[in-house]
């Protein structure tokens, strides 16, 4: 009886000391290298070799989370046989007429696709590495018919319906990411967002709600100015580079009204967007009507979104490869690199 109790025991203070150990996955790493889930199902043309019934689906996880990237194949264009240069729209079928003033057709099937890709890309100028999917995340399709002044062309194109936070629904095909969580903490995920206008969603895949997050990073066009220095947040050397930004920087830049909207425009944004997840709960990740890159995730047991942001959120990434140097976005730097720093855990300035 007594040993049967040591090991329950035993068995309790693993949970718990799995429940509380920060995880993370990273796509691509700092030198360039894609992970295995992702290098295993592309061949040399970074095109995916694992599509099944329109979908590449890529399958990784953690201690406590699974998470499944989801990459979908978009119609071709049909070319003229006579004339290859000539484009005869989308390579669809269409079925019946749905609305005549908007020439909206049932859309039947796709007969040809583009290729489906999972390719490593970089912000080069700070190093962010990321995998770029395709395929644009649509809750529902429809034909449209192409009129050129007034007349119709007798060529077609897919139009998407797309995720509306005040309607909700699910993305039936485009690229998309779905994380499930097995117990309560905090998710970061590193994501690229070449459309800063766009919608930029993590949804509750239960009740098809929009999960409140933070955000921090880099948005194109905001740099380090002179008062950043003064205040203490660069040296003189990073005036004029990208700046790193909080939460309340980048929410300053947008409006109250558009809470899913990151940033300045349609300027490019890539860090971090934080939320609170909820343990037995999926949430999908994605941008409507564009692609979103995906670097990696962070997972904190027991931490809410308020405790992974800025320095605090990126110790356990300096303190991985000791001696290695990350600036404040958890980007690795060598010898050379002026500012801010975290090196073993701690935070320091390189002048």
């Amino acid at each position: 009886m007594k040993k049967i109790f040591t090991l329950v025991c035993m068995a309790f203070v693993a949970m718990s000391v799995n429940a509380q150990t920060e995880e993370s996955y990273t796509a691509v790493d700092a030198d360039g290298n894609v992970d295995v889930a992702y290098s295993s199902i592309i061949d040399e043309n970074n095109m995916a070799t694992n599509v099944a019934n329109g979908s590449s689906v890529v399958k990784f996880s953690t201690a406590n989370v699974e998470v499944e990237a989801v990459g979908s194949a978009e119609p071709a264009d049909k070319v003229d046989p006579d004339d290859p240069t000539v484009n005869l729209g989308q390579d669809i079928t269409i079925g019946n007429l749905l609305d005549e003033t908007l020439h909206l057709y049932e859309l039947v099937s796709i007969n040809s696709t583009k290729p489906i890709m999972w390719e490593k890309k970089n912000q080069g100028d700070i190093n962010f590495s990321y995998i770029a999917g395709t395929g644009v995340p649509a809750v529902s399709m429809v034909a449209e018919e192409i009129y050129t002044d007034g007349d119709p062309t007798g060529k077609y194109r897919v139009v998407y319906t797309t995720f509306d936070p005040a309607t909700g629904g699910e993305p039936q095909s485009g690229l998309y990411y779905k994380f499930t969580t097995k117990v309560d903490g905090a998710l970061k995920v590193g994501i690229w967002a070449n459309k800063g206008n766009r919608l930029t969603l993590l949804v509750d895949s239960e009740t098809k709600a929009c999960s409140p997050y933070l955000v921090e990073g880099y948005i194109n066009g905001q740099n380090y100015s002179e008062d950043d220095v003064t205040a203490g947040r660069c040296t003189a050397e990073q005036v004029g580079k990208k700046k790193f930004m909080n939460n309340d920087e980048i929410r300053a830049l947008g409006s109250a009204d558009k809470p899913w909207v990151i940033g300045a425009g349609n300027q490019p944004f890539w860090g971090n967007v934080i939320i609170d997840a909820k343990a037995g709960k999926t949430y999908w990740l994605f941008q409507s009507n564009s692609q979103i890159g995906f670097q990696g995730y962070t997972f904190a047991p027991g931490k809410s979104k308020e405790d992974m942001t800025g320095v605090e959120s990126i110790k356990t990434v300096a303190e991985k490869a000791t001696g290695a140097r990350y600036n404040l976005a958890g980007q690795k730097v060598d010898s050379t690199y002026k500012g801010v720093v975290i090196q073993n855990g701690k935070k320091m300035v390189v002048k």
